[in-house]
């Protein structure tokens, strides 16, 4: 194998996805008018798993108007075109992954700076799980605050429960 053509770019998990996409329906065209074409099944596992895996991923959800829009959005913090791509194909949901995803974080940006990026993020690469995960820590927050000592004593008696439940099997086994 040999290279045709040398490139120096980087491409998004997004346009993996799609370039993937429109192989098999080309392959797929190509076997509707030739029914005894066939392709390798190596080719066809590789696409296959990788299908699978990005569809776990945002880039199943992203747009090339979101991409856009999160390229224009991110150019004034400075970052690397690696960093961006990150970001992009990971979608970070909190200051812990956005920490992992930057290189030396802590000495480019301030924590405003870095809630701010989360917060243009959200804008800009919106997902439907943004929702759920809002309104489940919401909720939480809500349970801490009226129950507030009560959590910790339950948790207590279930350890003392479960230390009880295990030297009674072990009594009981001897």
């Amino acid at each position: 194998m040999h290279v045709l053509e040398a490139r120096n770019a980087i491409i998004s998990n997004y346009e993996v996805y799609q370039l993937i996409q429109e192989e098999q329906q080309r392959q797929s065209t190509q076997q509707k008018a030739n029914p005894s074409l066939k392709f390798t099944e190596n080719l066809m596992t590789v696409q296959y798993e990788t299908i699978k895996y990005l569809k776990t991923t945002p880039s199943e959800t992203q747009s090339p108007e979101q991409i856009a829009g999160f390229m224009e959005k991110f150019k004034q913090y400075n970052l690397t075109k690696y960093e961006k791509l990150q970001i992009l194909n990971h979608r970070p949901k909190s200051l812990v992954e956005l920490y992992i995803l930057i290189e030396e974080c802590f000495g480019r940006y301030s924590d405003d700076d870095l809630n701010q990026m989360l917060e243009d993020i959200y804008q800009t690469l919106p997902r439907e799980d943004d929702e759920v995960a809002e309104e489940v820590g919401t909720e939480g927050e809500v349970a801490e605050e009226e129950g507030g000592d009560q959590g910790d004593e339950m948790a207590v008696e279930e350890e003392e429960g479960d230390n009880t439940t295990t030297e009674e099997t072990k009594d009981s086994e001897e």
